[in-house]
Order: structure tokens, then C-alpha cells, then sequence
């Protein structure tokens, strides 16, 4: 229960960054990618209630890959779709990164309970 308020809260922050921010210049794309990660990330965690306790590192690595790979594809249709490409994948990376490192400290959580 406790990564899915942290879940809401990160991508609270982040999508309310566009809207209380009018200094920041914000890619128009912004909310699609916060929502996203969000939904990646929700996905990713409906995986953790699926998998049988012996298989709990293997699958905290394999999340990591998913996350990665599908952010992949994710950036290279916003590549291929949208303008100011640099703002694009600045801003990307700044909420791959928020995201993943949120991933990495629930997957360390849990492997040090076990």
C-alpha cells in the first residue's frame, strides 16, 4: 500500500508542476509522459501481487528491463511525432530517471526484507 501513495504523490508532483509553474518551460507532451511512467508503474507493481515469493529478485530485475525497454519505445515515437526534440528528451529523462529511481528503492526494500 505504501509504493502506491508513493506513486500517487510522485506523479502528483509532477503533473502539478505544469500547471503551478508558468516560469518552467514545459513540453507540451509533459502530462502524457508523466501519466506514462504512472501507468507503467502501476503496471509493474500489479506484477509484484502475481509472482510467487521465490521468484522476487528475478522479478525486480526484469521490472527494471520492462521499465526501460518500453520507455524506449515510448521516446522514440514522441521522437518521431513531436517538435522541440531537445526540450523532449531532456525533460524525458528527468521523469525516467524520478520514476526509476522510485522502482529501485521499492526493489531494494523488498529484497532486504527477504
Amino acid at each position: 500500500m505504501k509504493k502506491w501513495i508513493s506513486l500517487i504523490m510522485i506523479t502528483g508532483v509532477l503533473l502539478s508542476l505544469n500547471f503551478l509553474s508558468e516560469d518552467l518551460q514545459l513540453h507540451e507532451s509533459w502530462n502524457l509522459m508523466v501519466l506514462f511512467f504512472a501507468i507503467q508503474g502501476a503496471a509493474l507493481f500489479r506484477i509484484d501481487q502475481w509472482v510467487p515469493k521465490e521468484w522476487e529478485v528475478q522479478v525486480s530485475l526484469v521490472k527494471i528491463v520492462i521499465r526501460l525497454l518500453s520507455s524506449m519505445v515510448f521516446i522514440l515515437v514522441l521522437f518521431l511525432t513531436k517538435e522541440d526534440l531537445f526540450s523532449l528528451v531532456i525533460q524525458f529523462i528527468c521523469i525516467y530517471l524520478v520514476y526509476m529511481i522510485f522502482e529501485i528503492v521499492e526493489a531494494l526494500t523488498n529484497l532486504r526484507r527477504n
